[in-house]
């Protein structure tokens, strides 16, 4: 096994930010540690967290193995035993750099600020040049002295942070929206998050200071809901869509931690938040059509007039799987591309018919609705 395989691997859970670490294992020739190792690498989640399961009972105080171990709960959105796994790690081999960069991002999602900058500070100890690690350090720092003064508002599965007085109304009805979202999209989906959700809201400036989205974002999820606030509740309708809108990506992120194609994410989050058909079947003709093949990546680099009919097509898309193949399919298709299931094996498993021609079917239909084609 080449020894960078499962660095690459943490790195893609890690968001890219941290460089590649140079880590010995010592893999046997065969047996389970072996085998999960390889279908880690071959990106067969629910395979390796199997077999990890078997190497660990053989050798429970393997570091090496509990991270990947980690790794592979990672995968299929266990998140909890992940963060159990390399916490165990760490106390065995304090300085196995990996796996404080994947607990630090883990714990840093799940809310605990100060709990990943103390992971990643007593791997810089260790390992005082990993540059983009303290780079991201820093920025932690920032964000946690931003959110010091900042209120809360709790409820029973989302706690809002907000920075003063002005906000106490928005972050009010953040929690009433939020709850309702959860009722509604978990009983369409019978699908509800593992953990309680942080929602930050920010103003304008603030939001784009933190999160370096592009102009035409209005809210963004990278573990925690983030949304600038735009004047409170001057506008409730627009408030409640970008947050349900964004519950959703939350919502997906519990189920398919390990990632999905942009299209099927944004997709699901459009048609779901508040008037998201409506507002995809007006919005299909405000801009060029994107195939669904070419979505498959980040809508943020995406040319500012092609967002609209992007997000609106992916919803479309969407709505056509629901309405082929029902809910509960739907989130299936998810648990098998989030823990790294062939995209077009696990389609024709789930939705019944081969992408390829899901999408010809879905562009005739997008196309006729948009004059520009």
């Amino acid at each position: 096994m080449r020894v960078a395989s499962v660095v690459i691997v943490l790195l893609g859970l890690c968001g890219g930010e941290a460089a590649a670490q140079s880590l010995s294992l010592v893999v046997p020739p065969a047996g389970a540690a072996r085998e999960a190792f390889q279908a880690l690498e071959d990106g067969r989640y629910k395979d390796a967290d199997a077999a990890f399961g078997r190497a660990l009972a053989a050798a429970p105080d393997d570091p090496a193995i509990l991270l990947g171990a980690g790794i592979a709960a990672r995968r299929v959105s266990d998140t909890a035993r992940a963060r159990e796994l390399l916490t165990r790690a760490l106390q065995i081999d304090p300085a196995l750099t990996p796996a404080s960069q994947l607990l630090g991002t883990m714990l840093y999602e799940a809310g605990d600020v100060e709990g990943a900058v103390r992971v990643f500070d007593a791997a810089l100890v260790r390992a005082p040049d990993q540059a983009p690690m303290r780079a991201r350090v820093e920025e932690w720092r920032k964000e946690a002295a931003l959110h010091e003064g900042f209120r809360r508002a709790v409820g029973g599965h989302f706690t809002v942070l907000f920075e003063g007085p002005a906000e106490e109304d928005a972050a009010a009805a953040a929690v009433d929206i939020l709850e309702a979202a959860h009722d509604r999209v978990g009983s369409l989906l019978q699908t509800f998050p593992r953990e309680p959700i942080t929602v930050v809201l920010y103003t304008q400036q603030q939001f784009r200071d933190v999160t370096r989205t592009p102009g035409w974002s209005g809210g963004l999820f990278d573990g925690r809901i983030r949304l600038p606030i735009r004047g409170g509740l001057a506008d409730r309708r627009e408030f409640e869509r970008v947050l349900t809108h964004e519950y959703v990506h939350a919502l997906v992120h519990s189920v398919a931690a390990g990632g999905v194609p942009a299209w099927l994410n944004e997709g699901l989050a459009a048609a779901l938040e508040t008037g998201g058909m409506d507002r995809a079947r007006r919005d299909i003709a405000r801009g060029p059509v994107v195939p669904l093949s070419q979505l498959v990546r980040s809508f943020s680099s995406l040319p500012a007039a092609a967002v609209p009919s992007a997000y609106a097509g992916s919803a479309l898309a969407v709505g056509e799987i629901l309405d082929r193949a029902g809910a509960p399919r739907l989130m299936g298709l998810l648990a098998d591309l989030g823990a790294g299931a062939d995209f077009d094996l696990a389609f024709l498993s789930w939705v019944q018919m081969p992408f390829a021609d899901f999408e010809r079917e879905w562009l005739e239909t997008v196309r006729a609705a948009n004059p520009r084609r």
